[in-house]
């Protein structure tokens, strides 16, 4: 996926670098329901959906015909909760380990939904083909960075995104569809289990899925 990202940037670098079509330089915002999907059906996987939003800038480029390309730098911010369940430290007499599941009484448990505010800085690349004087179609990736937790080895997700739009003068909207190409996950802070001398911290997984509705406008037009 990485290797398939860095193509596609380097062919709309280089679009930007040789071509005399025209540039445009502009503004993004978005608003977005994000719907993340679990990684199995068992209970401890379960989410709930909340709300997206976001701002950036964006540079397109005409390469053809009436395909264009464009690559932009913005920040999201997502809304999710997802269940969890543990167990406390049991009782007196117990063997078992603190937080882990192997030991304690069923009313040691904890269960509830953790509430997660995330913050993504997100580089997005699409290509868009105009249909008719004002509707088009767009597809691309996005590399995104989650900011405000630790996601352990894997530092970036990777997504694709297709949508439909169209433009009214300079201002222009889309609904897009963003599906992540793989599970990803963060360290929550929820609780941390021990065994032997490992420590395993619990873990929000999911699938990122979005709906997501994008206006866009030129602030700089280069003919």
């Amino acid at each position: 996926m990485k290797r398939l990202f860095g193509i596609i940037l380097l062919i709309v670098l280089s679009t930007f670098s040789y071509s005399q079509s025209v540039t445009e330089f502009g503004v993004t915002a978005e608003g977005a329901w994000f719907m993340p999907h679990p990684i199995n059906n068992f209970r401890e996987y379960s989410t709930k959906a909340g709300f997206g939003t976001g701002v950036g800038v964006y540079a397109s480029r005409n390469l053809f015909w009436r395909v264009s390309a464009d690559i932009g730098l913005a920040y999201r911010y997502k809304q999710m909760q997802q269940y969890y369940a543990f167990y406390k430290d049991p009782v007196p007499g117990d063997t078992g380990g603190g937080g882990s599941y192997g030991g304690g009484y069923m009313d040691n448990k904890v269960e509830g939904w953790g509430k997660y505010s995330l913050h993504y800085v997100v580089v997005p690349v699409h290509l868009q083909l105009r249909i008719g004087q004002s509707h088009f179609i767009r597809g691309g990736i996005e590399s995104t960075w989650l900011t405000n937790y630790d996601t352990g080895i894997k530092k970036t997700e990777y997504n694709w995104t297709v949508g439909w739009g169209s433009q009214k003068h300079k201002l222009k909207w889309s609904v897009n569809y963003i599906r992540g190409f793989k599970n990803v996950g963060f360290y929550n802070g929820i609780y941390e289990l021990e065994f032997g001398n490992v420590k395993y911290p619990s873990v929000t997984a999911y699938r990122n899925n979005m709906l997501q509705l994008n206006l866009s406008y030129p602030i700089w037009q280069n003919k």
